[in-house]
């Protein structure tokens, strides 16, 4: 069985100058179904590309007995058909077409060696039934044979990607290392990628959506706190393995807290008797020696107790290093119930004389929270431009209530080159308060140093729904709010709404998040 071995491994950010992984070595076997999660900004990328030698370790080695191949990449040439695009992917298969057909016409020795040679090289690769593989394999990762026959540029996000993956996963001796591949799959296409690579093995899939990853992994390597850690089974496992321990370590430490109190009060009685006994000294003209031994004596006791007293403190410092405090996120809406804020009546809408959608009805009421779902293309970002009134419907009746405070997070955020401090300060906003919510959500005052151009597309996110935990809304409007956002901010923003129960109408794939949040749902075919 191979492995990719990491060993000693140290990296770290040149600018601004940030630790990344420190010392940290891993064996990870190729036949593995691995998850890799983390917060934003914690060095998954990174580690992924470190292991394509993409980057190289400050101290330190990786060694890869297999190939590894990264996702997300771009074709060499877009325009192609997707069934091109795939093929020569996989291998130079069409230029080998071209190169074997030449030599057999010139049919002369020299040539005939070197078509020997290339023959052997696309017989190890399955050239002479990879068409019917492409076919296989497209067919279950859900990819119609009509999309084969379309030019690659044309396809949607999704339908790229799953695409992109198939070429790969045929590649001979390969080791994926798969980033955030469901970023731009709706509901249906994450469940079909999900059921696809549970039937694969030998990657490494970076993911922040809980329902995907227990589909596809048999282990997962998180990265934690205050280290990285290999565990066997899938998130449900290893979420539930992770609560247990801190559950542990809680009651271990709250434990530890009562017997420092005790030793600490035992050690400062023993020092009190101590100072009593010199004290008698003093005065003492009979049994001055035996008195001072005595004092000599519960002075040793106190200090053996006070020894006693670190060591346990220095136990208690080594628990509960991976535990995430957990902090407060609150949203400033307004409460209440039953006060309509908007609605549809038989809307549609049409674009370039074709319907995206039509008759679409729904009712938003105060403390109402909608989930708009459906396949990419179906018109979700749509449906809240019209809401916005931003678009115009071509039939049917949309209402906003008039006046009303409205938050709203893009699905492409605004805020992506420059400083962050400049456009907080542009737009009146209390830099403070800011710096507190990204705090909240794992994101640290240092990226305040750095442009938005170096910030990872999670850290842009939490920029973006900063804004809507600032200023307070009588209505949220979410575009997709939780793409590339980390598993652990997504469990706190599912809280606090739990907890504020806002008024909000939002798209969304994740059906963690659906089911956990969504009061109604509005399905876009």
């Amino acid at each position: 069985m191979a492995s990719i071995i990491i060993n000693s491994l140290t990296y770290y950010y040149s600018s601004p100058k940030y630790a990344v992984f420190k010392n940290i070595s891993l064996n990870l076997s190729t036949d593995w179904k691995l998850g890799l999660i983390g917060r934003n900004g914690k060095g998954k990328t990174t580690l992924l590309k470190l292991i394509h030698k993409e980057l190289q370790p400050v101290k330190g080695e990786v060694f890869a007995a297999v190939d590894t191949y990264y996702f997300p990449f771009l074709p060499s040439d877009s325009s192609k058909h997707t069934f091109d695009v795939i093929r020569d992917n996989i291998a130079p298969f069409s230029q080998w077409d071209i190169e074997m057909e030449r030599l057999l016409n010139k049919a002369d020795e020299e040539s005939i060696r070197q078509y020997g040679i290339l023959l052997e090289q696309y017989q190890a690769l399955d050239g002479f039934k990879i068409d019917a593989l492409i076919e296989k394999e497209t067919r279950e990762i859900g990819i119609s044979s009509d999309l084969l026959k379309r030019e690659f540029r044309t396809l949607s996000g999704g339908e790229q990607t799953r695409v992109l993956l198939v070429s790969l996963f045929l590649k001979k001796n390969a080791f994926l290392l798969i980033d955030e591949p469901t970023n731009h799959l709706d509901i249906q296409g994450r469940m079909k990628l999900g059921e696809y690579l549970s039937d694969k093995k030998g990657y490494i899939v970076v993911s922040h959506d809980r329902y995907f990853l227990d589909l596809c992994i048999d282990h997962i390597l998180s990265i934690n706190k205050s280290d990285v850690r290999l565990n066997k089974g899938n998130y449900s496992q290893w979420k539930y393995n992770m609560e247990l321990e801190e559950e542990f370590e809680k009651r271990k430490k709250e434990n530890l807290s009562r017997e420092v109190k005790s030793l600490e009060a035992a050690a400062m009685k023993r020092r009190g008797w101590a100072n009593l006994k010199e004290k008698e000294i003093k005065g003492a003209k009979k049994k001055k020696g035996h008195i001072s031994r005595i004092s000599a004596k519960l002075m040793k006791r106190a200090l053996t107790i006070e020894s006693r007293v670190y060591d346990k403190l220095e136990e208690k410092k080594s628990l509960l290093k991976n535990f995430e405090k957990e902090k407060i996120l609150k949203l400033e809406t307004n409460t209440g119930s039953g006060e309509l804020i908007a609605y549809m009546e038989n809307v549609s809408f049409a674009y370039d004389r074709q319907h995206v959608f039509k008759n679409i009805w729904f009712y938003l009421k105060k403390g109402d929270r909608i989930a708009i779902t459906g396949s990419n293309g179906s018109g979700k970002t749509l449906l809240l431009k019209l809401l916005l009134n931003e678009l115009k419907a071509d039939e049917g009746v949309v209402y906003l209530k008039h006046g009303i405070s409205i938050n709203y997070a893009r699905q492409k955020p605004l805020w992506n080159k420059g400083y962050l401090g400049d456009f907080l300060s542009d737009n009146n906003l209390d830099v403070t308060k800011f710096r507190n919510i990204l705090g909240v959500l794992g994101s640290s005052g240092e990226i305040f140093d750095r442009p938005l151009e170096t910030f990872s597309k999670g850290e842009i996110k939490k920029v973006e729904l900063c804004k809507s935990f600032i200023q307070p809304f009588d209505l949220l409007i979410w575009d997709e709010p939780l793409n590339y956002l980390d598993i652990a901010s997504r469990e706190q923003i599912e809280k606090v709404l739990l907890d504020s129960k806002p008024t909000m109408i939002f798209v969304e794939h994740d059906i963690t998040f659906i089911n956990r949040i969504a009061t109604d749902t509005i399905i876009l075919d």
